[in-house]
């Protein structure tokens, strides 16, 4: 539960500028109280000062002793500047830089330069300003030309200041989201809409939109012709292709943008510099040039280090700005899509690598080295790497724990992020290790951020999910959901998955009616911010589906699968895994009815999607293989029944091994079917496998023992 007596958190923000940049300052107002309202929920508050707060505007007769106080004593200083440079906006900014250089803690300065238009002129005193910060200061300042480019800047720098890592700012459906909040349109920043790789897959996208649109008219004009349903597929799996490598791609050139925002207020060579300028125009291969360049320079100045391992600070400090060039190479490289993925990962690893040995060898900032780590265990996790991933975050533990104690929000989230390396690697008991040294450490300090709990209960239910005892699972699920709720409200995105979560725990356990009230509230929110043919929106559809079935309301568990099989043969394809997945379902459902005809039918349609997509020796495959004997076994075709059960069978085994639940039942349906046949040896042969198997899986399985064991009497009855 949210404390809401306790005192919230104040980040004070000043912000400075001319009057001739009203509109823009007027916009970052309104940004920032948005932002107050999510971060209220996480127990901060966001303080503006503006300079409309005070007696006086930008004049002689204003109060400069009082807007100096304030810069003095915020936490981040923003000083915006277009076209010329006010003399008080200088001195605000000196005074705020000052006081840093004094603290060493804060206010964060930040100086924001809008782009000029064609025909403008930067004034003498800006481009005086612009020289001091950069030939004396060696300051990165901030380019910004619209709204989105100012909002995105300053929620990764208020990220950066409130110790939080950069993760929850990303990319959906073509929006930077934080929180659930649009932060900015990726095609409204530069860094985005002028890369080159971007645009033209773009133009590739929007070029294959429309013929899909014209494929799919034509699939409904003549839906007995295969030869269009051929060619609609083709191109919706290219359309599926190009979306998610655009997605990525996305991700890959924000991961960039976040990486630079680490580096503005730091001190930076002029290589960098360019480096920073190319990726903001969308020349990525440049800034690659660039950085390129400014390794090779590094590694020769580490080099002399390893020789005498003693500098001057100034040698030093310029071994930490090399690290910093090498951090920002980690992030240009992935972007850099011409490149083959693997070659980028290979690359990456050892800029890592490379990064973590200087800055161990050479008294790095402890709190900048735990940044650098955390980010190259991230990088190992997300692309698989997870041995890796585990090495790194056995030094991240101890480190955090030393910097920030074991209390802190961001060692709770080093626990939280190991042990998601260990689900990955189906180390489950490791994985619950640290998971609950996350939530004892949130149980003892109630007021730490309550997002934070959710998150560890989610994590805990995952597990326990994943292990089959639902129980478990939803007794952690419901406690996150709870806290959801209060954080983030109920209808949020990140709620319903809860919601989700929760009904699928609950139709494991047989229990239908509650699994459907949770699948419909997570309906009822995704349909709000969801579009109709998203393929999420399907899934919650394919859920409820597969819940009414179970509860034998067949004609209800119709319509659902209906409705899922109609968003994901228009969104994913006709060909698509999940798209076979709702044709299996649906052919259930009339195997149900004892409508085999139809059942047969629906059930080939799903082998032939799920073999084309997944290839032969696949489970989804073996599934299709079973239906279909059983409807052959149920008209009485006991030969085409066996043909198909030992098909699946031979996947089963070779996909999950002699003696798991899947293997078991259909050894009892061979069994049965062997029976139908009178060949009692054989159909004694199968049952006794399966018996086996239950007998050392007794809680994974869905067979009933007794009935096999019934079966097994039969079958020796006949054979006496």
């Amino acid at each position: 539960m949210i404390n809401h007596n306790r005192q919230s958190k104040i980040i004070k923000v000043f912000l400075a500028s001319s009057e001739e940049l009203e509109n823009d300052r007027n916009a970052f107002g309104n940004f920032v109280r948005r932002l107050d309202d999510i971060y209220e929920k996480r127990g901060t508050r966001i303080k503006l000062f503006e300079w409309e707060d005070y007696d006086a505007a930008y004049n002689d007769k204003r109060k400069q002793d009082e807007y100096n106080e304030k810069a003095r004593i915020s936490d981040l200083f923003l000083a915006l500047f277009y076209k010329k440079a006010g003399k008080f906006t200088i001195e605000e900014f000196n005074v705020a830089t000052g006081e840093f250089r004094h603290t060493g803690i804060k206010p964060k300065t930040y100086v924001y330069c809008r782009d000029l238009q064609e025909g403008e002129n930067e004034t003498e005193d800006l481009q005086k300003f612009k020289k001091y910060l950069s030939e004396e200061l060696g300051y990165y300042w901030i380019r910004y030309n619209n709204k989105d480019s100012m909002q995105l800047h300053f929620i990764m720098q208020l990220q950066i200041n409130d110790n939080s890592r950069l993760n929850n700012i990303n990319v959906e459906n073509g929006d930077v989201v934080f929180e659930g909040a649009v932060i900015a349109h990726m095609n409204n920043l530069h860094f985005v809409a002028y890369n080159k790789d971007y645009q033209q897959k773009n133009i590739e996208l929007l070029d294959l939109q429309s013929m899909i649109e014209k494929a799919w008219l034509c699939t409904k004009k003549y839906p007995d012709d295969d030869d269009l349903k051929c060619e609609y597929q083709q191109l919706k799996d290219k359309e599926n292709k190009l979306k998610a490598e655009l997605t990525q791609h996305q991700n890959l050139l924000l991961n960039t943008a976040k990486r630079i925002a680490t580096l503005q207020g730091e001190a930076i060579t002029d290589r960098l510099r360019r480096a920073i300028e190319a990726f903001e125009r969308g020349d990525i291969k440049e800034a690659n040039i660039i950085l390129d360049e400014a390794e090779k320079d590094g590694d020769y100045r580490f080099a002399i280090f390893d020789r005498k391992e003693e500098l001057r600070e100034k040698e030093i400090c310029n071994i930490h700005i090399d690290i910093r060039s090498l951090m920002m190479q980690t992030t240009t490289i992935m972007a850099d899509v011409d490149i083959p993925i693997q070659l980028r990962i290979d690359k990456t690893n050892e800029l890592y690598k490379k990064a973590d040995y200087r800055a161990s060898r050479t008294g790095y900032e402890k709190e900048k080295h735990f940044d650098l780590l955390s980010d190259y265990a991230n990088f190992l996790y997300v692309y698989g790497l997870y041995s890796k991933a585990e090495s790194v975050y056995m030094r991240l533990i101890p480190f955090a724990e030393e910097l920030y104690g074991t209390e802190n929000e961001i060692t709770i989230t080093t626990y939280n992020n190991m042990g998601k390396v260990y689900r990955e690697m189906a180390n489950y008991s490791k994985a619950l290790e640290c998971y609950f040294k996350a939530r004892e450490v949130l149980e003892l300090n109630p007021e730490k951020a309550e997002y934070l709990n959710a998150i560890t209960y989610r994590n805990i239910g995952l597990v326990y999910f994943d292990r089959g005892n639902y129980s478990k699972a939803l007794e952690n699920y419901l406690k996150a959901v709870e806290i959801q709720e209060k954080v983030f409200g109920v209808n949020h995105i990140e709620t319903a998955s809860s919601y989700n979560n929760i009904g699928s725990v609950y139709r494991e356990q047989g229990d239908g009616i509650k699994a459907l009230e949770f699948y419909r509230k997570a309906l009822e929110i995704r349909e709000k911010f969801l579009s109709e043919d998203s393929p999420v929106l399907s899934n919650t559809f394919n859920n409820i589906g597969c819940t009414y079935y179970n509860l034998e309301d067949y004609t209800k568990s119709e319509e659902y699968h209906l409705k899922a099989l109609e968003i994901r043969e228009k969104s994913l394809g006709m060909y698509h895994p999940y798209t076979g997945q709702t044709y299996n379902n649906l052919g259930t459902v009339y195997w149900r009815q004892k409508t085999y005809s139809k059942a047969l039918t629906f059930f080939k349609k799903a082998l032939a999607i799920q073999e084309k997509a997944l290839g032969t020796f696949n489970p989804f495959v073996a599934i299709d293989y079973n239906n279909i004997g059983m409807v052959y076994r149920e008209q009485g075709d006991c030969s085409k029944a066996l043909e198909f059960f030992i098909k699946a069978l031979e996947i089963e085994e070779c996909v999950h091994g002699l003696n798991h639940t899947n293997t078991a039942i259909i050894n009892n349906n061979i069994g049965k079917t062997y029976y139908c046949l009178k060949e009692y040896e054989k159909s004694l042969e199968y049952f006794t496998k399966a018996l086996n198997i239950c007998k050392k899986n007794p809680e994974l399985l869905h067979l009933d023992t007794q009935e096999i064991q019934e079966w097994i009497a039969k079958v020796k009855t006949a054979m006496e």
